[in-house]
């Protein structure tokens, strides 16, 4: 058995890691909607506690994916003597100011959670988000990622500005899978912005 090769670029291998665990969470929902709909309870059981840890595990990955970027954003700012030192073998070949910031989406997002009432499903929110940045993002941003062609990049920049709000800021609620709440801290940075 040959071991899979892996892109050097470590924003790739995340990328390439949640879209394959975000397709087999929807593999394993569509199956357990079946034994749901077949009435085999006990079995619809099993595979939702399963696919609440393999949303827990997308969300540590999309907690990495965060942490890379930040390093990378060090990288970035470097002297050229230390980006000299560190090896770019690992890095990918996003330039800064090339897409919108993740911080740029934040305090959108919360508009759209205000706007919505305080909570809202994952795509609704979304949407709603593109709507409102629609003048500030850059051709880019509606590019797909190289990794995984469903993926627009700046979709999964509101889902990482999010995966901030709720792990980082506490502006956004723990909530349950695909619905997106806004928690009172959030509330009051945005009134106060």
């Amino acid at each position: 058995m040959s071991t899979p090769t892996l892109p050097d670029d470590i924003s790739a291998s995340l990328e390439l890691l949640k879209a394959s665990v975000a397709e087999e969470g929807d593999r394993i929902k569509s199956d357990g909607a079946k034994a749901m709909t077949n009435g085999d309870f006990d079995v619809a059981r099993a595979v939702i506690d399963f696919a609440e840890r393999l949303q827990d595990f997308e969300d540590s990955v999309n907690e990495l994916m965060g942490k890379w970027e930040q390093i990378e954003d060090l990288r970035d700012v470097a002297t050229p003597e230390v980006q000299q030192i560190v090896t770019k073998r690992f890095f990918g070949k996003r330039k800064k100011g090339e897409i919108t910031p993740q911080d740029d989406y934040i305090p959108y997002l919360l508009e759209a959670l205000v706007e919505l009432g305080g909570s809202g499903k994952t795509k609704e929110v979304i949407d709603l988000v593109g709507e409102k940045m629609k003048k500030l993002l850059k051709p880019v941003d509606y590019e797909a990622h190289k990794s995984d062609s469903k993926s627009i990049r700046w979709r999964n920049s509101v889902q990482w500005a999010r995966n901030t709000l709720v792990n980082d800021w506490g502006f956004m609620e723990k909530s349950k899978h695909g619905i997106w709440l806004i928690s009172e801290k959030g509330r009051e940075w945005l009134k106060n912005r």
